[in-house]
């Protein structure tokens, strides 16, 4: 009997309360409220955040034939914010096969947020944008900025809880700016007419420098410490 009561009590303990976001494929969180993390399946989400408010920021890859050449897409890091209970949500993304398919996600992201009975939570979405290089980003510190700003999907931290009231705004879906897709290989036949040849070239997309830094940062990010060090050392 002892033990029966124990762990009922161990069960209904806060220690028991679990909460948790599922990611689809080839989605990758790069920040889960506010600490650096790299998770690609589940997200254990922290019930002791104040209002239960969450944030996670996450990248959406996605690789796709167009044209006979093979197209690798990276969003930019989007920020998701929402109030949790205890219970498993779902992520959804729409699949992204095409070039079209691809700027429509960036333009207008249909997202879909789900709790255990398939009902729609209601979330805010913004971006985490840094000009200039984006090798080597230190997101902790850059989440942190934002939410200091008070911006859109901004949260509050778990250690500024306080005894004071917090109102919550509604939460509304806001647009997300379009960002480049990225070509990872283009490869055109060139025939022996040297018209067919010009108009090929002309369908063939530069790769822009915005493009490239995205795709290092990409890698960086994806190295080890050891190979992270080696790439500084070579562009100092």
């Amino acid at each position: 009997m002892r033990h029966i009561i124990a762990l009922l009590c161990l069960t209904l303990s806060p220690m028991g309360i679990a909460a948790s976001l599922q990611l689809p494929n080839r989605a990758e969180t790069v920040l889960v409220n506010g600490k650096a993390s790299q998770q690609q399946s589940s997200v254990k989400l922290d019930l002791s955040m104040p209002d239960n408010m969450q944030q996670i920021a996450f990248r959406y890859q996605a690789r796709y034939r167009d044209n006979g050449s093979q197209n690798n897409f990276i969003s930019d890091v989007v920020i998701l914010r929402f109030q949790a209970s205890e219970q498993n949500y779902q992520l959804t993304l729409p699949t992204i096969n095409s070039a079209s398919r691809a700027n429509q996600f960036n333009d207008q992201p249909t997202i879909t947020l789900t709790d255990n009975t398939g009902k729609s939570i209601v979330f805010t979405q913004d971006k985490l944008m840094k000009s200039g290089l984006q090798i080597g980003r230190d997101f902790a510190q850059e989440i942190a900025q934002y939410n200091g700003s008070g911006a859109i999907a901004a949260i509050a931290s778990a250690k500024r809880i306080t005894s004071k009231t917090t109102t919550v705004a509604p939460v509304v879906p806001i647009a997300i700016m379009p960002v480049a897709i990225v070509p990872v290989a283009k490869m055109t036949e060139v025939t022996a007419s040297n018209n067919t040849a010009d108009t090929q070239v002309n369908k063939t997309e530069d790769i822009t420098q915005a493009e490239i830094s995205r795709m290092l940062d990409y890698w960086y990010q994806k190295a080890n410490p050891n190979t992270q060090a080696e790439f500084k050392a070579k562009i100092n």
